[in-house]
């Protein structure tokens, strides 16, 4: 039997495995998984459809995936980067150009607590918790010159008929931070490649941060998302499990990157308004949202709204950080302490 909670180990980067599991059920109906290392996680998908259906479907998802990590890494927002600065624009995908445009929706809604051109900063902070030692105050200062949502621009154009999608960076040395965009947009390609598919019960595990509930399990239930306790001693210490059908989860915490120094954690949510790692008493948040919306601008992109959203609130804590759930009457929020209980209990 399928395991019902996706609480995952860490594996050696150095290790690439794929693995196939299909188990046959009742009316035709077979439970197929896979497993692979990709975008830097651990991906997971499983899928309840007949057996064509669902080989097809797991076959596309990883295409996604893949496809996602091409974009995230490739020479499109590299192009953007190098021409930061110099007024040019550079084209991108329409799937990209959505995101970034989400993404600024957030980073104007949260002050700034949300920043996709954070990439000096993150970049930074990896390479201190790689040293194991905080990057000098002056190093931090010189990295946030280079950031801010407001110097950048998004726009299409219609040419011979076709629309153009282009972005440009302002400011000279900006970076877009790559992981605040590449989960929710590989939740968001994989849902529409599987409801094209008339796929109705799977899940996406991205390195269970980012997960994506369709339909029920195998049992004929919602889909069992176990929330980790970020202070526990055991990565299998559960706080609370999550029912999800037809939604999208997003989880931000302290206690997965990070470095201990002179006593305190130093963690890779960095709050682009200070440089630093935020500190708001928050040690976990988890965003629940409806996989759909029937309009909005957030209509085929609740996987990355959700993944940006719970960085928000992670920066901005819990207080101000509900505040952005405010036309959501719908999520749901689990946040937990830095002492490792749930607020609010």
């Amino acid at each position: 039997m399928i395991e019902r909670f996706f609480t995952l180990y860490k594996i050696p980067a150095a290790v690439l495995f794929c693995a196939v599991l299909l188990l046959g059920g009742c009316g035709g109906t077979v439970t197929a998984e896979e497993t692979k290392l990709v975008m830097g996680t651990v991906a997971r998908l499983v899928v309840r459809a007949d057996e064509i259906t669902s080989q097809a479907a797991l076959r596309d998802g990883m295409a996604v995936l893949a496809q996602t990590e091409r974009d995230a890494d490739g020479e499109a927002l590299a192009a953007v980067e190098a021409a930061a600065g110099t007024g040019e624009w550079r084209e991108i995908s329409p799937a990209l150009y959505d995101t970034l445009n989400l993404a600024q929706e957030i980073a104007h809604r949260s002050d700034g607590a949300f920043d996709v051109t954070a990439g000096t900063l993150t970049q930074l902070w990896e390479r201190a918790r790689t040293e194991k030692m905080p990057p000098p105050a002056e190093a931090v200062m010189e990295a946030r010159v280079h950031v801010g949502y407001e110097a950048l621009e998004l726009r299409t154009m219609e040419e011979t008929g076709q629309t153009k999608y282009e972005a440009r960076l302002m400011k000279a040395g900006m970076k877009f931070d790559r992981g605040a965009l590449i989960k929710g947009l590989a939740l968001d390609g994989i849902r529409n490649s599987w409801q094209s598919a008339d796929v109705t019960d799977a899940l996406a595990d991205l390195g269970t941060s980012s997960i994506l509930g369709m339909g029920v399990n195998e049992e004929g239930a919602p889909w069992q998302i176990g929330i980790r306790n970020p202070r526990g001693v055991e990565r299998s210490d559960l706080l609370s499990v999550v029912p999800l059908s037809n939604e999208v989860l997003s989880s931000s915490g302290d206690d997965e990157r990070f470095f201990m120094y002179e006593g305190r954690r130093w963690h890779h949510l960095i709050d682009p308004r200070t440089g630093y790692p935020a500190q708001t008493g928050l040690a976990s948040v988890t965003v629940v949202l409806p996989m759909d919306v029937e309009e909005g601008a957030w209509q085929g992109h609740m996987g990355a709204l959700s993944d940006m959203l719970s960085t928000a609130i992670f920066v901005l804590g819990a207080e101000e950080g509900k505040k952005l759930l405010a036309d959501f009457p719908d999520a749901r929020l689990i946040l937990i302490d830095t002492d490792g209980k749930r607020i609010g209990e």
